[in-house]
């Protein structure tokens, strides 16, 4: 029986996509541990990116935060 993906009520939250990059990172670890190693390396860095890029987007909003008040 396929998985209904849960439903969303709005925009992902910093925690939902930190919650999805662990959730990915523990599948890298699975297929490098299935000797899978190239398929886990490209993976990983993906999430590097993810990652990268979720702070900039802190960051950003922090700075916005800053601005407004």
């Amino acid at each position: 029986m396929p998985k209904q993906p849960p439903e969303k009520s709005g925009p992902a939250t910093a925690a939902d996509i930190e919650r999805s990059i662990q959730a990915l990172n523990t599948m890298a670890e699975r297929l490098w541990g299935d000797g899978r190693e190239a398929e886990a390396k490209a993976l990983l860095d993906a999430l590097d990116a993810l990652n990268r890029a979720l702070d900039r987007i802190r960051i950003g909003e922090h700075r916005r935060v800053k601005t407004l008040h």
